[in-house]
């Protein structure tokens, strides 16, 4: 199996599933192993016809008579071609239309078909415009920067027209490969020489003080090159817990929380567990974490990841914060609820989230976060803290969600974020004190964080 073969296969995989796009992904290479350089390109061909499906669709419909019924397979196909002609330049034209059409029964009239029309795309796309951006906004920025337009028209309308572009396009961007230095496990200095001993160029971030990013265009890490020291070392760090893959944004979220002279830390929504076992490491491994959340097998990967890590401060209990006795809460210092969300602040890295979502959804959870803060706000003790998170940019997920739950426990009050994360960008915090971060303002994933103090 080659790298288009591979990609194929985990978008017919994708249209069949609601499964995350990394999970397709990593499951087609396991089931199919493939060479670590044809790997690269299948991530690559997989993460860019999902990101850019809407605008690939829509320069292909110029080209493909309306009347065509496209089944799944072939619409793939399509879209693999045309990923390859209007974004890798790396790939020449006559290359990426011959492996395409390779992906069809050779010889078939459909073959034949997918040339033509790829050939087409290759000549006249240059010659097609976008609908006006004054005149029709919404499919303008669709089309150009693919998102669905129910989306597109919710920011316009939220946000304006500006900061909705900027957004769009920053949201387009690969993000870059960040990790948390595991304090337990490690130091700055020593993980710094060893990446730099092996060609990877290692930077720190700039808000959160354990992040690192390592730069793509390292040795091993670029897209484009074959297995080298370098990435076996950086392979051996994750597996041995020197570092943990995590956006810079989700590393502010336990700075927040301030855990390092508490007992007892409650963390809600825990699994996969980067939260959790941050947590752990700014406690020393001191104190206790119970770390709870509902599905058993997010557990087991949380589980796995503490003994990865070094943790052993954590208890891990399933709980539905929904439906279960949340008695053991009361003893908390503190307890954080990083709810489940749209996810729409992590574009850069899961694009396919824009496609599952609906309307419909984002309704439904922002009463299902309301009713785990609900829940939770009475097992809170007095002058106990409560920290809710998210990682969109949805204001009904967020702002809103706090007010609601203000407005029905007045004995909650805000801390402002600015008290605990003082060397932030003032643009990091809102009015209201909580922490919120946009792509294309601040370079991290978007987040939201709000830190809540029952009084005494």
């Amino acid at each position: 199996m080659n790298a288009r073969q591979a990609a194929l296969t985990c978008l017919l995989n994708l249209s069949e599933t609601d499964t995350s796009i990394a999970a397709v992904v990593d499951g087609t290479f396991l089931s199919n192993p493939i060479n670590p350089r044809e790997q690269r390109l299948a991530n690559a061909l997989v993460y860019g016809v999902i990101r850019w499906q809407y605008q690939l669709d829509w320069f292909l419909s110029h080209f493909v008579n309306p009347r065509f019924n496209l089944d799944i397979k072939h619409r793939a196909i399509l879209r693999l071609g045309a990923f390859q002609l209007l974004h890798l330049d790396s790939i020449p034209s006559h290359a990426a239309i011959y492996e395409t059409v390779q992906l069809t029964k050779k010889g078939s009239k459909t073959a034949g078909f997918i040339n033509a029309v790829l050939r087409n795309l290759q000549r006249k796309s240059s010659e097609l415009s976008y609908p006006s951006i004054e005149s029709q906004p919404v499919k303008h920025i669709s089309y150009s920067l693919s998102y669905p337009e129910w989306l597109v028209k919710e920011w316009i309308n939220e946000h304006g027209l500006a900061w909705t572009v900027s957004f769009c396009k920053s949201s387009n961007q690969i993000a870059p490969l960040t990790v948390r230095l595991n304090t337990l496990r490690t130091d700055t200095k020593n993980l710094n020489d060893l990446l730099h001993r092996y060609g990877l160029e290692a930077v720190p971030t700039q808000l959160a003080p354990e992040g690192i990013t390592v730069e793509k265009k390292s040795a091993g890490l670029n897209e484009n090159s074959s297995t080298t020291s370098g990435e076996s070392v950086f392979r051996r760090l994750l597996s041995e817990g020197d570092v943990y893959v995590q956006d810079e944004s989700a590393m502010l979220i336990p700075h927040l929380l301030n855990p390092a002279d508490m007992d007892l830390v409650v963390d809600l929504c825990a699994a996969p567990g980067g939260k959790t076992t941050h947590l752990a490491s700014l406690m020393k491994n001191s104190g206790k974490i119970v770390a709870s959340d509902v599905s058993d097998k997010k557990l087991q990967l949380l589980i796995e990841n503490c003994k990865r890590l070094g943790v052993n401060s954590v208890e891990v209990r399933r709980t539905d914060i929904t439906d279960d006795d949340l008695s053991f809460v009361h003893a908390a210092d503190a307890v954080l609820i990083d709810a489940p969300c749209s996810g729409f602040g992590t574009l850069r890295r899961h694009p396919d989230i824009a496609w599952n979502k609906t309307p419909k959804q984002l309704i439904g959870l922002r009463n299902y976060q309301f009713r785990l803060l609900k829940n939770v706000a009475p097992h809170i003790k007095p002058g106990g803290i409560l920290v809710y998170s998210t990682c969109t940019i949805e204001p009904s997920e967020n702002q809103e969600v706090i007010r609601r739950f203000l407005n029905r426990f007045s004995m909650f009050s805000i801390e402002p974020a600015s008290e605990f994360l003082p060397e932030l960008p003032k643009s990091m915090i809102s009015s209201e004190g909580f922490l919120q971060t946009f792509p294309h303002e601040h370079g991290i994933d978007g987040t939201f964080a709000a830190r809540l103090r029952r009084s005494p």
